[in-house]
């Protein structure tokens, strides 16, 4: 999915579970979740959209009209300094809602 189907989709009043994974510190890519499936937003040319700060990745879904979306930052804590996978989860999963983008004035 790109920034212009996730639009339409949105226009039509469907809006599908989005959510941003922060990658690294200054790497945050989108994901579309269906089921238990997840699918990156892309680019017009097909490459995966890649954003330098989570502010960035949610003023992009912001203009789209995303009103909702989860923020999620899995931890390698445990597995970098040795310690057997625990049966708990090893991400931080927080639910941000997203205000609609101040329409100008200026005519």
């Amino acid at each position: 999915m790109n920034l212009r189907e996730l639009s339409s989709l949105v226009k039509r009043n469907s809006f599908p579970e989005m959510e941003i994974h922060a990658v690294d510190p200054n790497i945050y890519l989108i994901y579309s979740r269906s089921a238990n499936q997840l699918t990156p937003l892309r680019d017009s040319a097909g490459n995966r959209l890649k954003f330098r700060s989570r502010s960035a990745a949610t003023n992009c879904l912001r203009e789209t009209g995303i009103r909702v979306v989860d923020f999620v930052h899995r931890s390698a804590f445990e597995e970098m300094i040795g310690f057997e996978k625990s049966s708990g989860p090893t991400e931080h999963r927080e639910t941000i809602k997203l205000n609609l983008p101040e329409k100008s004035d200026a005519s």
